[in-house]
């Protein structure tokens, strides 16, 4: 074997190894419970912004930095349709994908929790996500799975990427593909694309009568994002 075989064959190694930290971690990585604990506190602040009734810029830009705020450690999905769509994609196992799912959801119900005392000191009650006036269901589970597919889309081309690996602007990316989804649907569906949120705030608001919606749409967006990844990435991607 020869000096450059030589090199060859540790930059392979690495990049099996890269490629394997990202299902298995390795005792230098952050422990599953610092990643859920990530999840939980990033979709805490997110939620409690929808709630306190901030517009598509004010989510958009919270959503962007606690990506960027939280990324390094647990991926920083946020969104159970997002962690569906990577595991689909293979760069997360099952189980992990799992426990982020309920670490968002605890994070989502922490989040409608805390504006809810705040708010009802001045009188008011927290935002929730809900159908437009004369909205049919049909049209409103369209717009949750179409946009949700669009930002898993965004998410798995722009952070799990090798050909974008290591950017600076992933963070925006998904910042800005929910503020124009959020700028587009708000009237329609409530603009969710996010199970976590749409399961928490109408809960704590006692509106259950389209909570399934905000499930079926976005997990199926996440799911239809995972596949078209799937068929769309080069073949070393995986």
């Amino acid at each position: 074997m020869n000096r450059f075989d030589i090199v060859n064959k540790a930059e392979g190694d690495e990049e099996s190894a890269t490629l394997l930290s990202t299902v298995r971690p390795t005792r230098t990585q952050h422990s599953v419970y610092q990643q859920m604990a990530c999840e939980t506190v990033g979709v805490l602040f997110l939620t409690a912004t929808i709630a306190m009734k901030a517009d598509a810029l004010g989510i958009g830009a919270m959503l962007a930095v606690m990506i960027f705020a939280l990324g390094h450690i647990s991926g920083a999905h946020l969104n159970p349709a997002v962690t569906l769509a990577v595991a689909i994609r293979g760069k997360i196992g099952w189980l992990r994908a799992a426990l982020y799912m309920v670490a968002q959801v605890a994070g989502a119900f922490l989040g409608g929790l805390v504006p809810m005392l705040v708010l009802d000191d001045v009188g008011d009650k927290i935002a929730f996500p809900k159908r437009g006036d004369d909205v049919g269901v049909l049209a409103a589970l369209t717009v949750e799975t179409v946009f949700t597919l669009a930002l898993a889309l965004v998410v798995l081309n722009v952070a799990t990427s090798k050909a974008q690996e290591g950017n600076s602007f992933f963070g925006l990316a998904i910042g800005f593909t929910v503020l124009a989804a959020a700028k587009a649907n708000a009237g329609i569906s409530g603009a969710c694309f996010n199970p976590a949120v749409g399961v928490s705030l109408p809960v704590l608001r006692e509106h259950y009568d389209d909570i399934w919606i905000y499930c079926v749409g976005p997990l199926l967006g996440g799911a239809l994002a995972g596949g078209l990844f799937m068929l769309t990435a080069r073949g070393d991607e995986f």
